[in-house]
Formats: C-alpha cells, structure tokens, sequence
C-alpha cells in the first residue's frame, strides 16, 4: 500500500474503544519501512504544505507562497498535474532544501506561477519516524509524545497521537476526547479540499461521537458536525450517514430474546445509542459494526426475574446481527465489566431507543402512567401512602414487550 494511502486510512481512525495494539503497531512498522526505503530522513524539499492525491493543497504553513485548494501542475518544468502525493514528493526528493522552485498550479479557474524558497523535510520526517517507531515497538506512550511534539503533521499525526494515546495505560479520557476533537477538526478541514477523503472523516464522527459528546459536550461535537456542511457538494454526507437505529434496536432485541428462557417476559432497556467500530469479546476476533450495551431482566426458569444484566449487540450497517451476548449477572461478569469500561465511550441514546416498547405499540408509557397516578392522588382518590406504593410497583415492575 502507497504511503500517502495509508498515511490516509490512519489519520481517519480515531475510536478509542476497540484499538488493536498488534494492528497498529503492524501499520506503524510498515509505514517506517517504507519511508527509509525511499532514504527518509534526508536533506530534501519542502514547499511547506500538505496534499493529497491529484496534487491537491490541503494545508499551507505560515509564509508559504502556495493556497488551499491550489492543484499543482508543474514543479520546476516537471509535470506533476494529477499525480499520486507520493510522485509528487518523489520530485521533491532531487532538489535541495534552500533552493529556489518555479511551481504552476491551477488556482480556481486560471494557471499561476509560483516561487518559493524549498525548507528542510528532516525535522518533520524526524518526528514522524520518531512516533512510528515507538509504536512499532509497543512504546505508546513514546508515540503519542512525539506526535504531539510538532502541531503541523496535520490529520495523520494528531490522528496516530490519539491513537497511540488511546493504547497507553489508564489513558485520561478527557485528554483523548480533545486530541480526538483536534484530529477530526484536521481531518474535517482537510476533506474540504479532498472529497475522497471524506467517507472516512464521517466514519471517524460517528465513532467519535459517544467520545467528544460525553466529556466535551454535545455542543463541541456539534461543532465538528457543522464543519463538515461547509463542504463543497458534500453538506449533507454526514446526515446522509444516519444509521437506522430503529432496525438496529429490532433485530438486537429478537437476537437478546433469542437466549432467553422466557423471551416474552424480557425488559430491555437502551441506556446508549449504537457506535461505529467494533467489537473484542475475549479470546475472538474483532467483530466490526455499530455496537452498544444495554440492559436485561428476565424470567428464569422458576418464574422469577434474574435481576439486571449487561448484554452486548453488534449490527452491520443493513441490520444484521454480527455478534450477541449476556452477561452472567454473577461476580466476574466478564461482560459486565467490558460493558462498564466502555459505555463512556457510546453516543446518548436517540429518540427511537429509548422510546418505551408499550408506547410505540400504541399502549401507555410509564411517563403516562405516572400522570395518571399524581391525578388520582390529586383529586383525592389515592391517599399519599397508596400513591407512593402504586408509583414503586410502576416503577419497578418489569415492562411489557
């Protein structure tokens, strides 16, 4: 795989819930080869910028000559219109830091000439083998450190830093939900220039969701929502992306009733919304889909409700159930544990989740329910001590299906 390719696939990935420390570290090493392979670190030029295929700008620093959305044509009378990004700094690699470019590009509707003064590539490149090593080798803590050491490696280094921070030890959550807003708030602008790119940026929202929204706020994931309607042809890409958490919650329901002993007399409750990533339940595979954690009661064998558990549901895209299971509800619930430790990072639940099953069939809900109660008791037809007694039965008794 090109470099620039994967330096792409990268920069997009920004869940922290189902990091795989192999994966990563495989992409990290193979991602170093390569740029040694090419002789990087070297002495070479620089025009200051980030791009991507087609010779399109996507990022300037300060002082460049060049602008955003600029599409190279030439480099020095080398035509380079078009090309991959890895052509593009293969020409770069024969001329030397310092030197003077001629470049053409293609600004809006008309063809300039440009000049600009080549920098040095080593110190970038530097600090990006520097971070891919560290994971290669399992150090990502080093990684995460280095990658945060230069604020202009664009989406792809302050992806691998939320990333590798994300691999650490206890890993602050509210660290890594602002590197995770700064890696998609790069990624977003970058993809204004790229719209091949901009698949993977919706991917990278709705898997991030649960993660800025909990411990940002709604309001800065929103923030990063509405960059993305300033796309050109591309403002309603993420609306268009909503999955149907309706068919979600149906077919996970029959596949959680489905390992019931008394499947009619299930509550099932739907604290979170559904998260696009995956899944690693012990000793498998990843299972990749939107995931959740949710809660069941049921009957068991002798009539009675088992109390609370945790259960875990894994859907694809089209509604299929890839993966189900309950936990134990007995001391180490191994489920119940992964559950806990990572409902921080799942979305609130939408409308369509948390709505009760008996409303949408067109019965009462609780809420009505209770209403009707605080009116008997109002007009006298309850005592305070009845109303209290009927309002715990309501709550506590499990919900019809």
């Amino acid at each position: 795989m090109k470099f620039a390719v994967m330096v792409g696939a990268l920069s997009m990935s920004f869940t922290c819930v189902a990091q795989d420390k192999a994966q990563l570290r495989e992409q990290a090493k193979t991602l170093a080869e390569q740029l040694r392979r090419v002789g990087e670190p070297m002495d070479r030029c620089s025009l200051g910028v980030r791009l991507v295929d087609g010779a399109i700008i996507t990022h300037v620093s300060n002082g460049a000559q060049l602008k955003l959305g600029d599409r190279l044509l030439a480099i020095n009378h080398s035509d380079v219109s078009g090309q991959p990004a890895d052509f593009v700094v293969g020409v770069l690699r024969s001329i030397q830091p310092g030197a003077s470019v001629e470049i053409k590009v293609a600004r809006q509707s008309a063809q300039e000439s440009v000049t600009a003064i080549c920098e040095n590539s080593r110190p970038v490149i530097e600090t990006i083998l520097a971070g891919l090593d560290a994971a290669t080798r399992g150090k990502f803590d080093e990684c995460a450190s280095a990658f945060g050491r230069r604020n202009d490696l664009g989406a792809f280094g302050a992806g691998m830093r939320v990333q590798c921070a994300a691999l650490t030890k206890n890993p602050n959550q509210l660290s890594l939900a602002n590197m995770g807003y700064d890696a998609l708030k790069e990624a977003i602008a970058e993809a204004h220039w790229a719209p091949s790119a901009r698949p993977g940026v919706v991917a990278g929202l709705r898997q991030a969701e649960g993660m800025i929204s909990g411990q940002l706020g709604e309001k800065r994931f929103r923030e990063l929502v509405d960059a993305t309607k300033q796309w050109p042809e591309g403002e309603q890409m993420y609306d268009h992306s909503e999955p149907d958490m309706g068919l979600f919650r149906q077919a996970a329901e029959q596949a959680v009733r489905s390992r019931l002993i008394d499947p009619d007399s299930a509550r099932i409750e739907w604290p979170f919304g559904f998260l696009s990533g995956s899944w690693k339940p012990p000793f498998q595979k990843r299972i990749d889909g939107y995931w959740t954690c949710g809660l069941v009661n049921a009957k068991n064998r002798m009539g009675g409700y088992t109390g609370r558990t945790s259960f875990v549901a894994v859907v694809s895209p089209s509604g299929i159930v890839q993966y189900v299971e309950l936990g134990t509800g007995r001391d180490f619930d191994l489920l119940s544990s992964q559950c806990a430790n990572s409902i921080k990072l799942l979305p609130p639940a939408p409308p369509n989740l948390t709505a009760s099953p008996r409303s949408a069939s067109g019965g009462s809900s609780i809420a009505d329910d209770l209403k009707k109660l605080v009116e008997l008791k109002e007009s006298g037809a309850l005592t305070e001590a009845e109303f209290q007694a009927a309002k715990q039965r309501l709550l506590t008794a499990p919900s019809q299906p």
